[in-house]
């Protein structure tokens, strides 16, 4: 990742998190060696996305979510202890993008909404192909979180390559 950076809302909010499973980084950075992993979950239901951070002081962060779909069509972001978001998936400008729609906690089929004054803010990933600019296989990853009251929250952007 070429930046990874919280405010310090967003470094409070990271470490807090850590309770449920370090679903965002818990620090700031440049330059931050990153792997990632995606794999089916092990019932087939949805999709892990597995990301290390490898810092510089040798110490590695993995933050990990689950992406399912649900009966109804909707794509859900789950985090540990059953925290998640609603998504809204959609192209525009040839880049594919993630907005959340609203917050949850959730065990079995109960789910209770949680205001967005409670969350990091309004999550939003763009993956855009980067092939023509860097070659075969390379994409662009941007992640903000904008909340109402504390601005941007989090924002990391980076390149990537697919390995097979």
């Amino acid at each position: 990742m070429h930046i990874v950076h919280a405010s310090t809302v967003g470094l409070v909010l990271a470490q807090v998190y850590r309770l449920i499973g370090t679903p965002l980084a818990p620090f700031r950075g440049r330059d931050v060696r990153m792997t990632a992993h995606v794999y089916a979950t092990r019932d087939g239901t949805g999709t892990v996305w597995e990301r290390i951070y490898h810092r510089k002081n040798g110490s590695r962060t993995p933050v990990r979510s689950t992406k399912k779909i649900i009966a109804d069509g909707r794509l859900l972001e789950i985090v540990g202890g059953g925290f998640g978001m609603d998504l809204d998936v959609f192209e525009d400008g040839g880049k594919l993008h993630f907005r959340s729609t609203s917050f949850f906690w959730g065990c079995g089929g109960f789910r209770v909404p949680l205001p967005l004054l409670l969350t990091p803010g309004v999550a939003h990933v763009i993956h855009a192909d980067e092939s023509r600019v860097h070659g075969a296989g390379w994409f662009r990853f941007t992640m903000t979180f904008d909340h109402p009251i504390f601005g941007r929250t989090f924002l990391q952007d980076g390149l990537f390559r697919e390995e097979e």
